[in-house]
């Protein structure tokens, strides 16, 4: 985690996401792939992997693909093992009968990690002979706030969520991507663990004010007794103490 941490916002950082997801199951090999709604999949690596069944995978299969299907319908990032898709058609369907056959793999399991609006980074572990427990499943979903956590901290240096122009609708619902356990930031109001809430989501100052409804003022001031009350001068320390929980639990 500490390694993932030091590589947030340099080029060691998919890599070290990557090793840190895959020791938390053995497998065979990796893919990674980032799905959206409004294109086709795009491969960002993958390890163990032939090149030429990516391009297959994109110029035919990838229209078959549960997980491609599944995001594009529900949009909801998690822990999603192939096992977990009911229905006969896409389990039985092109994708597990011929790709899965073609590339050897038995069975496989997804971590997807919310990359932006209409956007997942998937990050697939592998296996050729045997399928993913039952107990595998739940460490990856153990770690599944964690992992979502660190990658929200990417995105929100990496990737600033742009405030958009025009009038502000005070009633419209924000949208919190990271839920604080109880346990945690005690001392906080509800309207502090909200606005943490948002922070560890990835959202900046104006972003968080737009959605609230309030103003950028009042943004620093809960930021201010926020920060007093958990005796920490800045965000990335926010995320920090989150993380540092996140483990320890």
């Amino acid at each position: 985690m500490v390694a993932v941490l030091e590589g947030v916002s340099t080029p060691h950082y998919l890599p070290r996401l990557i090793d840190l997801v895959g020791s938390l199951a053995s497998h065979d090999r990796i893919t990674v792939t980032r799905y959206s709604i409004h294109a086709r999949p795009e491969f960002l690596t993958h390890r163990n992997f032939s090149d030429a069944l990516v391009q297959r995978y994109l110029a035919v299969y990838y229209p078959y693909d549960p997980f491609y299907a599944h995001w594009r319908e529900h949009q909801t990032p998690g822990v999603l093992p192939l096992a977990a898709f009911g229905s006969r058609e896409l389990k039985q369907g092109r994708y597990i009968r011929e790709f899965l056959r073609q590339s050897v793999i038995r069975d496989e399991v997804g971590v997807l990690l919310a990359d932006g609006t209409g956007t997942t980074l998937g990050i697939f572990l592998e296996r050729a002979t045997r399928s993913f427990s039952k107990r595998e499943i739940g460490r990856l979903e153990l770690a599944f706030p964690l992992l979502a956590a660190l990658h929200a901290l990417q995105r929100r240096i990496t990737q600033p969520v742009r405030r958009k122009s025009g009038p502000v609708n005070a009633g419209k619902p924000a949208r919190q991507s990271s839920a604080i356990p109880a346990p945690l930031w005690p001392d906080l109001t509800e309207r502090e663990r909200e606005l943490v809430g948002m922070i560890l989501a990835g959202y900046p100052p104006q972003a968080i004010a737009a959605r609230l409804g309030i103003s950028a003022g009042t943004v620093r001031n809960h930021r201010q007794n926020i920060f007093r009350k958990l005796d920490i001068t800045s965000e990335r320390e926010v995320f920090l103490q989150y993380l540092d929980f996140l483990a320890g639990a």
